[in-house]
């Protein structure tokens, strides 16, 4: 059998996902946002890959926390484009609990595993739900989002977990609550206009 150079490529390129996902975490979003310029909602996917956190020998050395990455996933042939895989990252949450995150009795299931729903609690005025699984002991990510954002971009977001992979070093990542800052962006910025600090490539 004649060995292909490009497989070598792909085997490589693909080593970190498979890496990542055998020790951090795998977990798959439907993703569904409407802009001011869009008659309807568009819809497409995403797999956010998480890494536990750098081991060392270095006693003296100050633990690091994991990492996260983001990959495009196609929805019914339509990928998401990089500015939408931006967005989505920022709305993202693989962290323990806070402040403004309340456990609730409700458990629900994902990808084989029954996870305890947490909620969290959006600033005053906005028009958000967010719900958080907790998918491994003391870490939580998000379950699910649904915002209504009259006035700006975007106009709405919705975000559904449809797939969990666990690896055997889940951990919180160290950006893992960037959900924290959009929505307190989302709740500050001017009516009929997009948060001042928005561009195309964040939420």
């Amino acid at each position: 059998m004649r060995f292909c150079p490009g497989c070598l490529v792909l085997v490589l390129l693909a080593a970190p996902l498979l890496a990542g996902g055998r020790e951090g975490a795998v977990l798959d979003y439907r993703l569904s946002v409407q802009l001011a310029a869009q008659p309807a909602a568009t819809e497409t996917g995403f797999r956010l890959v998480t890494t536990p956190a750098l081991v060392t020998r270095n006693k003296e050395q100050r633990p690091r926390m994991g990492a996260w990455r983001i990959e495009p996933v196609a929805v019914r042939g339509v990928a998401p484009t990089p500015a939408q895989l931006m967005r989505a990252l920022g709305l993202c949450y693989f962290s323990g609990p806070g402040e403004r995150t309340v456990p609730l009795a409700q458990v629900m299931t994902i990808g084989g595993r029954r996870c305890r729903l947490w909620q969290v609690q959006t600033p005053p005025g906005l028009g958000a739900y967010v719900y958080l699984a907790e998918v491994a002991p003391g870490v939580l990510a998000l379950a699910y989002l649904s915002a209504t954002l009259p006035g700006g971009d975007p106009r709405s977001v919705e975000l559904h977990l449809t797939g969990l992979t666990l690896g055997a070093r889940v951990a919180p990542v160290e950006e893992g609550t960037a959900l924290l800052r959009t929505l307190q962006r989302w709740a500050v910025r001017p009516t009929g206009g997009p948060d001042p600090e928005e561009t195309e490539t964040v939420p």
